[in-house]
């Protein structure tokens, strides 16, 4: 009888996760991935839906394509998880497994700003552009609502992105384009080279950063930050807050915290072996960036876990503890990527670089979502 493997989320992690098990173990497992919605979405492509760049059905797939797979796929909502019985209970009724990969994301909470826009879903992009098709000019404001957001580097790019529109609508002259962030610098935690290189382009696109800037209140077109400091806008685009998947924050899966806890070096749950958490349901407790990427290389590492646990033995891919982000400013872009491997271990911060500047880079983005969207899913 087939090993059933049981796949939460139809993110980048999971995926990954599904494609990879089915490849490496063939008739000898039954994997079905759930997820509440159709399509798999390409998300470094909201911003593009934005700016016009792209159109939703160009940036997303119907997860059914999976059953071209071999892989099952239903469309549900996951309801609550028993690992002690190894069941899940979902909307379309309760699921049992052998292997469980949870990779369901975090949750989004409601926006602390209603006026503000959230490019960071295809509901929300087509919202700034609508915004962006009627703005005559002004003040835009880019910037954070809490520390924990998807994709460090998002609040940056879409800066970068909004001024080079209005350069194309023939505005820029008479706006301003300015970030805020709880930090001290750009993406200060990936280190001073990064940061240096983020804030050189943003101060070459004439946008202003505001570093520990904590916000209060967003009310009578102001952000209002803890230490007194107000920037007014006509055009607010903000992260909003994030917290702990709650599916996973109810179950017996979860920490102190709400997050799950995982053996760092295999992402197998603590409390159940047979159950494995990856992407930014577990990331930011590990101290690892709440990133795609990093969910993609968790996901292949942990089907080829599973392997190992099913063949006796199988050396795969390694984890990969990189994250690398092309940040696309628009006119320019950035490729930096950061180690890390001593964070993991507790020895150390992670170690980042740039490793290319320049227009070009955007092009390698545009590549990648088509090579991604050809090897997990059409």
């Amino acid at each position: 009888m087939a090993t059933k493997v049981l796949v939460l989320g139809g993110g980048s992690g999971g995926l990954v996760a599904a494609n990879k098990v089915k490849k490496l173990l063939g008739r000898e497992v039954e994997v079905t991935l759930v997820d509440k919605n159709a399509y798999h979405e390409f998300m470094p492509a909201y911003p593009w839906v934005a700016f016009g760049m792209r159109e939703p059905e160009q940036v997303r797939r119907p997860l059914a394509n999976l059953e071209k797979r071999g892989i099952q796929y239903l469309q549900a909502m996951v309801e609550a998880l028993d690992p002690a019985n190894n069941k899940v209970r979902t909307s379309a009724g309760e699921l049992a497994y052998d292997y469980l990969i949870v990779s369901l994301g975090a949750e989004p909470l409601p926006s602390p700003a209603q006026d503000s826009y959230a490019p960071w879903s295809l509901e929300g992009a087509l919202k700034l552009r609508e915004a962006l098709k009627n703005f005559k000019g002004g003040r835009v404001v880019v910037g954070v609502s809490s520390p924990y957001y998807p994709c460090p580097p998002a609040p940056y790019e879409v800066a970068g992105q909004v001024e080079f529109a209005l350069k194309v609508k023939g505005i820029r002259d008479r706006s301003t384009v300015e970030v805020f962030h709880l930090n001290p610098l750009p993406l200060a935690g990936m280190g001073p080279v990064i940061s240096g290189k983020v804030m050189e382009i943003l101060k070459s696109k004439g946008i202003s950063f505001h570093g520990e800037f904590e916000p209060v209140a967003f009310e009578g077109g102001k952000v209002k930050a803890k230490d007194g400091r107000e920037l007014p806008y006509d055009l607010l685009i903000l992260t909003p807050p994030f917290a702990p998947n709650r599916v996973v924050r109810e179950s017996p899966l979860a920490g102190p915290q709400g997050f799950p806890e995982v053996h760092k070096s295999t992402f197998r749950s603590t409390k159940f072996p047979n159950v494995f958490v990856i992407g930014d349901t577990v990331n930011p407790s590990l101290m690892l960036p709440p990133a795609g990427v990093v969910a993609h290389f968790q996901g292949e590492y942990v089907a080829g876990v599973i392997a190992s646990d099913l063949k006796g033995a199988y050396i795969g891919e390694p984890f990969n503890p990189v994250a690398m982000c092309i940040m696309d400013f628009g006119d320019n872009a950035l490729l930096p990527q950061c180690s890390f491997e001593r964070l993991l271990a507790g020895t150390g911060m992670p170690s980042c670089g740039v490793m290319a500047v320049g227009k070009w880079v955007r092009v390698t983005k545009m590549l990648f979502e088509g090579f991604w969207f050809a090897t997990l899913i059409e």
